[in-house]
């Protein structure tokens, strides 16, 4: 299911590419282009949510960024479980990208994340010609892993603007 939806991303004219990250920073969907190397999404997701957490924690929250680059825009947005980044173009239709990455973002539910994370899981890592496989029974304690939960975004109080009438507060 999840794969229409980010098809539907990719299909929009001036997308390269799109990626879907959890709150722990683990890619959930990789749908960027070649050029991004695989080692690059730890660092990536790092800065990703230490971006978000310093601009939370010295300006009012926001949850939408478009990073503008000379050659490409890089679109950020956050929900209460994942991260969405993609990839664009300049000459991108904005409004266009970001209804269709509103349609991303309501259609990840913790029941969707919990199948992404089985499936990549599942998934046996590729081995180096001439080694074992790494297919080692593991603990059923390590397997059996805690319901997924939403974290709670902490709302910041904005003051109440004060009245007044040529200086006098009333």
């Amino acid at each position: 299911m999840i794969e229409k939806i980010i098809k539907n991303v990719l299909e929009l004219p001036d997308v390269d590419g799109a990626c879907i990250m959890d709150k722990k920073g683990a890619v959930l969907q990789n749908a960027l282009p070649d050029f991004f190397l695989d080692d690059f999404f730890d660092d990536l997701s790092r800065r990703v949510m230490a971006m978000f957490e310093a601009v939370d924690s010295n300006y009012l929250p926001c949850d939408d960024y478009l990073l503008k680059f000379p050659q490409k825009y890089i679109q950020l947005r956050r929900s209460r479980s994942v991260y969405l980044m993609v990839i664009v173009e300049p000459t991108v239709n904005l409004v266009s990208l970001r209804m269709v990455t509103n349609l991303v973002l309501k259609h990840i539910t913790p029941k969707v994340i919990g199948q992404l994370r089985a499936e990549l899981a599942k998934e046996p890592e590729p081995a180096e010609p001439g080694l074992p496989s790494p297919e080692a029974p593991k603990d059923s304690a390590e397997t059996q892993s805690a319901p997924v939960v939403p974290a709670q975004r902490k709302r910041v109080v904005r003051p109440r603007p004060a009245r007044c009438f040529r200086g006098n507060q009333y």
